[in-house]
């Protein structure tokens, strides 16, 4: 058994997946520190280091579910804070290339929140703890080290030198993470990363809720997918009174940043209920875009010398195209398991053990946002790619109008059940009976 108690962790980046590592940490050693680049005041709103808060950060029910274990009642208070929570059926008003989802209730839910209310809530949880503390307006620069051992952190704090020790460090500073190149200071050589790029943008502006529009839905989605439908919008209901409307563009096809364009953009959508919002609600933001949206995924878990004393975990290891919403769930799962491997593992000697786990917990998410964005792919893809890029387009065709299809489907996606329940002889027998999206039956012929 691993010690039940050890002495320091310190933990980089205090956004979400900093503030969780943070929380389980500190049942487990005695000091936790997260070492902040922004600088963060009690009520932070959107700051530089998190970009991607102005756009949305769905949380489905597995990913709720992690996150309750973590910290009781947390729903209920993100849903007093503003937070909708919304059926996935009844609720959400799902467009496919091949017409609208079934509206029938599923019993799953997601709960549509921003990502200020939602780091608000969970930092104001965690900073309560008595061995948790936090500094900000800190640069980090590398890693201490010690004959293959991480044994802290060095970079700046203003125009001071700022140096930190630890008997573990975990890297949570996501998408923009330096790990790789401070770990290649160290002589550590991580393997290239897995990178599938949809080539995808965004933009996002928030609106208040006109309530004249009787919509009969909480939230709306319209998804891209290859190779014929290359935008996207969705509408999410947030903060109890406004809507977060988002613009996709894949393959090249930019979301606007102005006001014409995002009125065009929402106007050239098979759902127009996203269009109706724009035209007629209030904005109460500016836009804002994010672009190079890209899948990457460092293989961590497959550096055979990787340092003792150090973990990594969210963002910082697999970072998804964000139209699947699978990000916080993802790293929600990473500190589940960090949770239970801390209770028979001392993962600052085995930290390889965790890193199996991050991997674990990626490989289907990674696999239904990278065969997503395949399909934008030019090059000749292998053939395991080209069947499941086949399949997963006939199951999107076969969605209108077919429940079970769709109960499956969106199981799948929001990960409460495994990618072989689409194979599933009643789900099988609909997908391959049903139209493609040409409109046309299929032939008998190999994907």
């Amino acid at each position: 058994m691993a010690a039940m108690y050890s002495d320091r962790a310190l933990v980089i980046g205090a956004g979400f997946a900093g503030l969780l590592a943070a929380r389980v940490l500190s049942e487990s050693y005695g000091d936790v520190v997260l070492v902040e680049r922004d600088t963060i005041t009690a009520d932070a709103g959107h700051r530089a280091g998190i970009p991607q808060a102005h756009h949305p950060h769905p949380l489905p029910a597995r990913g709720a579910q992690a996150l309750e274990a973590l910290f009781p009642r947390i729903g209920r208070e993100l849903e007093n804070a503003g937070a909708v929570r919304a059926d996935l059926g009844s609720d959400f008003l799902n467009h496919f290339p091949a017409g609208p989802a079934p509206r029938d209730p599923l019993g799953l839910s997601v709960l549509s929140v921003t990502r200020v209310t939602l780091d608000r809530i969970i930092r104001r949880r965690v900073l309560r703890l008595a061995n948790v503390s936090l500094v900000d307006g800190v640069t980090i620069e590398g890693l201490l080290h010690d004959r293959g051992t991480v044994t802290g952190v060095h970079g700046r704090r203003g125009d001071r030198p700022f140096t930190d020790y630890a008997d573990l460090v975990v890297d949570t500073s996501g998408r923009d993470s330096k790990l790789v190149s401070w770990l290649a200071e160290l002589g550590v050589h991580c393997p290239a990363p897995r990178i599938v790029n949809g080539h995808l943008t965004c933009a996002s502006r928030l609106y208040e809720v006109n309530r004249d529009l009787d919509l009969g839905w909480k939230n709306a989605c319209e998804i891209t997918h290859a190779p014929g439908t290359r935008r996207g919008g969705a509408v999410s209901s947030v903060d109890g009174s406004r809507w977060l409307v988002t613009l996709f563009g894949a393959d090249g096809d930019t979301a606007p940043a102005d006001d014409d364009g995002f009125l065009d953009h929402a106007t050239s959508l098979r759902c127009q209920d996203v269009a109706e919002i724009v035209k007629t609600a209030t904005p109460a933001s500016a836009i804002h875009r994010a672009g190079h949206l890209r899948n990457r995924w460092n293989r961590f878990h497959q550096v055979p010398d990787w340092p003792r004393g150090l973990l990594a975990l969210g963002d910082s290891v697999v970072s998804l195209d964000p139209v699947h919403g699978h990000g916080l769930t993802v790293t929600a799962l990473n500190c589940a398991d960090l949770r239970t491997l801390l209770r028979d593992h001392d993962l600052a000697g085995e930290p390889l053990v965790f890193q199996r786990a991050v991997a674990r917990a990626a490989r289907f998410p990674w696999t239904f946002a990278a065969t997503a964005d395949l399909g934008w792919s030019t090059r000749k893809l292998p053939l395991s790619a080209r069947l499941l890029r086949w399949y997963s387009s006939r199951v999107i065709a076969a969605i209108p109008g077919n429940r079970q299809v769709y109960r499956a489907y969106v199981r799948v996606s929001q990960l409460a059940d495994h990618p072989v329940t689409l194979l599933r002889p009643a789900v099988l027998f609909r997908v391959l009976a049903g139209k493609t999206l040409s409109g046309r039956r299929p032939q008998a012929t190999a994907p």
